[in-house]
């Protein structure tokens, strides 16, 4: 008997990190579904983050969107559980619970997949001071306020500190501009040659992951536990802040409600300790 394939479209039309930790429940789907086409419906701006993943048949977006009668299965998690209340108090990594609404486990491995890395000068991949940092995200509470700090100790120690991120975003002092000058492709390059990347929870924590990367990921709001992505190989750290300033547990708010955000009780000098660790 002849069996078609089964026709599956995965949506995900944001965020970042959202989508690029789509990709583990990709690979986890095309397991169960060996016998299937899987298509990807997401916007224009996230398309960098799937070019090349070899389970992917072809990505739609705003501007050609698929015609979803044609599909078998349409798995679509973020619309799940973003209208789910309550969702983010499970105590679950978050692609857990993307990953069950999917019908798959990922056997606690949190490794995301990206194949679109491209280059940077040849005086950065050459440079072995580089640092990279990342200092804004769409939450506030989940950024910390202490990188100048940091930028200062590190430029008093020879090190190279270059800051990617948006070209809306305000330069760190003493930190070199890659603000609104890099792909996610060009990011991951940068993050391939440098010592780590210093940064938020974030898509470039997700990204430098995905890559097998070093990084120093600060989190508040929202235990590393439940966010963080990669193989946690002996240069891959997440840092939850040492005391949250009263609140008994994480309190996953997008504005902190509190005098001095718990994020920042991490300090520079622990960051700074880690990386000279780290570089010799």
């Amino acid at each position: 008997m002849l069996h078609y394939p089964i026709k599956i479209l995965y949506v995900q039309l944001r965020t970042f990190g959202d989508v690029l930790v789509s990709t583990m429940i990709l690979r986890k789907l095309k397991e169960k579904y060996q016998n299937s086409i899987i298509d990807y419906y997401t916007t224009t701006d996230c398309v960098d983050l799937l070019i090349g993943n070899p389970i992917i048949n072809t990505i739609y977006t705003e501007i050609n969107p698929p015609y979803q009668a044609k599909y078998d299965v349409i798995f679509r998690p973020y619309k799940c559980l973003q209208e789910a209340s309550g969702w983010h108090l499970s105590g679950k990594h978050w692609a857990d619970l993307y990953a069950e609404v999917c019908g798959v486990d990922l056997q606690g491995k949190y490794i995301p997949e990206f194949y679109n890395i491209g280059e940077v000068k040849e005086e950065d991949r050459l440079n072995v001071h580089l640092i990279l940092i990342q200092c804004k995200t769409r939450d506030n509470a989940k950024e910390w306020d202490r990188f100048t700090e940091l930028v200062e100790l590190l430029n008093k120690n020879n090190y190279l500190v270059k800051q990617i991120g948006e070209a809306d975003e305000s330069i760190v002092p003493g930190a070199y501009s890659l603000l609104g000058q890099t792909t996610f492709s060009e990011s991951a390059a940068y993050m391939k040659s440098a010592i780590t990347t210093v940064c938020l929870d974030s898509i470039t924590q997700h990204l430098a992951g995905a890559i097998g990367a070093s990084y120093i990921s600060l989190h508040g709001p929202k235990p590393s536990s439940m966010v963080s992505t990669g193989d946690r190989h002996s240069k891959q750290l997440s840092i939850d802040p040492p005391s949250r300033n009263g609140c008994e547990k994480a309190c996953h708010l997008a504005v902190c409600t509190k005098e001095n955000k718990c994020i920042n009780n991490i300090e520079p000098s622990q960051i700074f300790e880690t990386i000279e660790s780290w570089s010799f």
